[in-house]
């Protein structure tokens, strides 16, 4: 299959230097990796790139150990001028122009800044322009933070309908073990399911520099999967690999993606949008929901938790508590809790519209 679109995520270690100043080479090779796949395979790029808050860290003279939140917002602030402005002369040097988004986790869940989001990216890219996008960590807190740029690129691929997610790392893919501890690690090539075993495989943290690890990027390869987006892990050091895999050619550790992806809709319910709420189902609406493609009606619905509004995204529970998925509720919770009342009074409740349509919801598989 031809690869259209690519979203590609470096991380920290694949634009700086040990100390974390930006390494001019391994930036030209980024740059003239993706001048590569865009004038000689007519691919479309989005480059998700991390290194501002370790660029400005430097820059300033600070060290990680000591970074409070301010601090490090500071430091992004610094950075990010310094890292933009770095792509912004080396593609110009190959006469492409780019375009910076700085998101945060709100871009993400709020489906109205989600659309825009997804409307820019598909306006620069219609005009040749590259879209670099990072996280906007001078203002980005706990509560609205991807928390890795591992995350965030898988988001945007989901956003984007890209048809792979390359993720360059300082490691060549997925090993069975670390393999800088076990020589007897071995790289899987292919990855078909993830799993508690491929979980496991994923082990703890990353690189000195970055924030990202084995773990965070298994996480990606989930979101990006479950959307239809085939996902590669590959080292950052190797200037062809996005030609390679262009090309077609088998490198590092590639996650396929199932048959039957969650369409673009689910896939933003499932992974992008942030939960408000739940509705607690009996055990009729349950069955329904996973086994007859049914969509949610009022009387499958036992409780009301939380307070929402119209159009928000509510968990969807077993009555012990278990979560079966998630959904876009077309009521709000004081109109639910209204309706919920009026049924125990005795009124018949016949010509209410779906509370949760189908295609509005992203159940977990059994």
């Amino acid at each position: 299959m031809k690869l259209r679109r690519v979203v590609v995520k470096v991380g920290s270690s694949s634009v700086t230097d040990l100390h974390g100043h930006l390494d001019g080479l391994r930036l030209q090779n980024i740059v003239t990796m993706v001048h590569d796949a865009i004038r000689n395979y007519d691919a479309q790029i989005v480059l998700v790139s991390s290194g501002a808050v370790a660029a400005g860290r430097s820059q300033l003279g600070w060290t990680k150990a000591h970074d409070t939140m301010p601090e490090k917002q500071a430091a992004a602030a610094v950075g990010q001028g310094l890292l933009v402005d770095a792509y912004q002369k080396l593609f110009s040097q190959v006469q492409l122009n780019i375009g910076q988004l700085l998101l945060t986790r709100s871009d993400i869940e709020q489906r109205h800044r989600f659309t825009h989001m997804r409307n820019t990216v598909e306006t620069l890219l219609r005009h040749g322009v590259v879209p670099i996008v990072n996280e906007n960590d001078t203002v980005a807190v706990e509560e609205i933070r991807f928390g890795d740029n591992d995350t965030l690129a898988s988001l945007v691929a989901l956003a984007t309908e890209a048809d792979l997610l390359l993720i360059l790392s300082d490691i060549d893919g997925l090993y069975t073990a670390n393999p800088r501890q076990d020589k007897s690690a071995t790289k899987l090539i292919d990855v078909w399911n993830i799993d508690e075993a491929i979980d496991r495989m994923a082990g703890g943290a990353g690189s000195s520099i970055g924030t990202g690890g084995m773990r965070t990027k298994i996480k990606a390869a989930k979101i990006a999967i479950d959307s239809g987006v085939d996902v590669i892990i590959a080292h950052h050091q190797d200037p062809n690999v996005l030609v390679q895999i262009l090309q077609g050619k088998v490198v590092g550790t590639r996650f396929h993606a199932p048959p039957d992806p969650l369409s673009s809709r689910r896939s933003w319910v499932a992974h992008g949008s942030r939960v408000q709420g739940s509705l607690i189902l009996d055990h009729g609406a349950v069955h329904a929901l996973m086994h007859q493609s049914a969509s949610l009606l009022l009387p499958g619905i036992e409780r009301v938790c939380g307070t929402f509004s119209e159009g928000a995204t509510v968990e969807l529970s077993e009555e012990n508590g278990r979560v079966i998925g998630k959904g876009m509720t077309n009521f709000a919770s004081t109109d639910l809790i209204t309706l919920l009342q009026r049924r125990q009074a005795g009124e018949k409740l016949q010509t209410l519209q779906e509370i949760v349509h189908r295609n509005h919801m992203a159940l977990h598989k059994e």
